[in-house]
């Protein structure tokens, strides 16, 4: 008998095998258009992400496509991305929502499948791989379902009262990540707030002995940064293993990275050690690297270097390194050059539709606000303890997320 490597010590019955056909009912009510009002329409995220809604459309918006009634306590994936795990189940919230031909509904039936549990086998890799093989072709949209082949495609299913209990098990697990994910949303929020009243001076520190700090400077950006020689490396010539140069990508700065670089502990790539670097600027702590692309407005992200403690690093295609020509305090230009009152400046003079650019000419343009060094050092040390909050909240999500991704491994088959 297979038995799953991890199971609750009361269960000992075999598990059984069951077509989807015979665990599932096809539903699906279609919508008959009614031009005097709008509709709603779900979407399906990869990656067991769940569902979202998109905006309300009318009926002539809509137009010939083939929508349905959702149907509460469903089983929903999406034909075009079930091999990416584009799976949900329906709620009561999504009543009186439409969904497309592309978003076919199933009702389990409750005597063999538990609504709860099916879901997240199909988030397993295991589960995955079903969906897989009933989606033949290509990747992308030519590797749709074949809803046939998913009909007669095979699952094991424990009894219903232990699909239950891995059920409730896992979304115990999962309401913990919600909550880990409410606190870190949260705390960024109140950072943001603390930011935007910082910089827009509407709250200021005062010295160690009550006095008041001097007015802040403003400088062009070209009076406080010289720009510095990058590099054009793609990713084809980096790697994580081994190299005498650290190299920072532009798509790391958008995405991996908060406003610094701790550059010695942070998992920042090698150039190949047969590419010569010798033309490229190394950079220092204190020196800032602009993203001069992205897909949306965050283009202009910056990261400050910091903590390089000896290693050769160099910035990349799509960045704009710059050295700063007086001494700031440790971490107020990534704090700066990362707030509204700085990024608000770049965005008159962003370029491009599907991609966004910011040139060199146009950075040179905006103004970079200097308070005094002892108030810049306030400024980075308070915004710094609420990015370890942060920071600490987001390795304690991490790691429930790999125990959640371990044990569905092992308590499925």
């Amino acid at each position: 008998m297979i038995k799953p490597k991890l199971r609750f010590p009361e269960f000992s019955d075999s598990w059984e095998n069951y077509k989807i056909e015979d665990i599932f009912d096809r539903v699906g009510e279609p919508v008959i258009l009614d031009d005097t009002r709008t509709y709603r329409e779900i979407g399906i995220r990869s990656h067991g992400k769940g569902i979202f809604y998109k905006e309300e459309v009318s009926a002539v918006e809509i137009g010939n496509k083939r929508v349905f009634w959702v149907e509460p306590d469903c089983f929903v994936v999406n034909i075009v991305f079930a091999w990416e795990r584009a799976v949900a189940r329906t709620t009561e919230q999504e009543k009186g929502m439409i969904a497309s031909h592309r978003f076919p509904m199933y009702k389990p039936k409750k005597d063999i499948v538990d609504l709860d549990y099916i879901t997240k086998y199909f988030i397993t890799k295991r589960g995955q791989n079903v969906l897989m093989l009933a989606s033949p072709g290509g990747a992308g949209r030519n590797k749709t379902l074949g809803q046939k082949e998913f009909a007669k495609s095979v699952v094991k299913l424990p009894s219903i009262p232990e699909q239950q209990k891995i059920a409730d098990f896992l979304l115990n697990i999962d309401k913990i990540i919600s909550n880990y994910e409410d606190m870190i949303e949260a705390w960024e929020g109140r950072k943001k707030s603390v930011m935007q009243k910082l910089f827009d001076q509407k709250v200021r520190f005062k010295a160690d002995d009550g006095s008041d700090f001097p007015k802040w400077r403003k400088k062009k950006f070209l009076e406080v940064f010289e720009f510095l020689n990058n590099s054009t490396f793609s990713r084809e010539c980096l790697n994580y293993e081994s190299g005498n140069i650290k190299y920072i990508h532009y798509g790391d700065i958008l995405i991996k990275f908060g406003a610094m670089i701790d550059v010695l502990n942070a998992n920042v790539p090698y150039v190949n050690e047969n590419l010569n670097c010798e033309k490229y600027a190394m950079l220092t702590d204190g020196d800032i690297v602009i993203a001069d692309t992205a897909e949306d407005d965050t283009v202009g992200k910056t990261v400050e270097i910091i903590n390089k403690n000896g290693k050769k690093t160099i910035s990349g295609l799509h960045t704009i390194a710059c050295h700063p020509k007086e001494k700031f305090a440790s971490k107020y230009l990534g704090y700066f050059m990362n707030s509204n009152e700085y990024h608000n400046q770049l965005r008159p003079y962003m370029q491009g539709i599907k991609v966004t650019s910011i040139s060199k000419s146009n950075i040179a343009l905006t103004n970079i606000l200097i308070p005094c060094f002892d108030e810049q050092q306030k400024i980075a040390e308070c915004l710094t303890v609420i990015d370890d909050v942060i920071n600490n909240y987001k390795e304690t999500l991490t790691a429930w997320k790999e125990l959640k991704k371990g044990l569905m491994q092992q308590m499925f088959i």
